[in-house]
């Protein structure tokens, strides 16, 4: 009879020992700790970079409206509550409207003295074609000119609902093309402009501080869609918003916008308009939270024609 072998005795399932429950925990505070004290500080510093970028976005965006702004035509400001419009200058001058009359002929020649009354004064009831300057315009050499794509002259500009002053009228009164212009190095030094034929009232147009403005054409300031624009290059027309955008350029000037509101009152205090603008950026955070910055900006707007 062959011997059998005894059955080895079943092991006895072990629990964790001390030693172990020790080392897991010590594990778990490893990794809580490192999560405490790396990736929270990390992720902090990304949402404090975002909040930042939104911030400097949103100013810089009201800085550059406002910038452009105070360099808007006297009284062509109007807004809609989500974008604002305005005629932009170039240059500015002033002019001599003492005595003589219209220009014709020979009248305002190109010349480097100074020649009579009725040569180069800007002519006020009268059909007039050009005049010379008092002294010599800023920024002369950035004036374009040419029938159909010269900057415009505008004086006297009050605005809407002033008839024959207002510059955004289809037909106004006080805006002509400039055909030519020419800078003179004199003595006295002068910008000589010429126009097509034109009669200018002196009750409506004459600008109290014979003040006359060399302008590019609208500029405008549109929010939609979460961006900022700045649409320019487009005909100047009573229509607003502009139905017309015929070779019209567009520039993204600020992403992520959640709400913007432009409110303009024209008349704060005598001849001074207030642009506000409230601007509102959002942008998901790291953490899945929403973050928003919202700025306010004031532009003052001087409306002295």
């Amino acid at each position: 009879m062959r011997p059998t072998h005894p059955e080895p005795p079943l092991r006895r399932s072990r629990g964790v020992t001390l030693v172990e429950l020790v080392i897991a925990m010590v594990v778990v505070a490893i990794i809580v700790a490192a999560t405490i004290y790396f990736v929270y500080p990390l992720r902090q510093s990304v949402d404090l970079t975002a909040r930042a970028t939104l911030t400097d976005t949103a100013d810089n965006a009201l800085q550059r409206i406002g910038r452009d702004v105070r360099l808007a035509l006297p009284n062509s400001v109007r807004v809609d509550g989500t974008s604002v419009e305005f005629i932009a200058v170039r240059t500015a001058g002033r002019y001599r409207a003492d005595g003589g009359g219209g220009s014709s002929g020979t009248d305002c020649p190109a010349d480097s003295g100074i020649s009579a009354p009725d040569s180069d004064q800007l002519a006020f009831d009268a059909a007039d074609t050009c005049f010379k300057s008092i002294g010599t315009v800023a920024n002369a050499n950035q004036i374009l000119a040419g029938a159909g794509t010269g900057d415009f002259m505008v004086l006297n500009n009050y605005g809407t609902g002033f008839t024959s002053q207002d510059a955004y009228e289809a037909a106004p009164a006080n805006r002509v093309r400039i055909l030519t212009h020419a800078s003179e190095a004199g003595p006295p030094a002068r910008d000589r402009f010429t126009f097509g034929s034109t009669t200018f009232q002196r009750v409506l147009h004459d600008s109290p501080g014979r003040r006359f403005y060399v302008v590019s054409g609208p500029v405008r300031y549109v929010c939609a869609g979460g961006t900022i624009t700045r649409v320019w290059n487009y005909p100047i027309q009573p229509d607003f918003p502009p139905t017309d955008l015929t070779g019209a350029v567009q520039a993204l000037i600020a992403e992520n916008v959640s709400g913007c509101v432009f409110d303009y009152a024209p008349n704060v205090a005598p001849q001074v308009g207030l642009l506000t603008l409230r601007l509102t950026l959002s942008r998901t955070l790291s953490g899945g939270e929403t973050e928003s910055v919202s700025l306010y900006h004031a532009v003052h707007v001087s409306n002295v024609p």
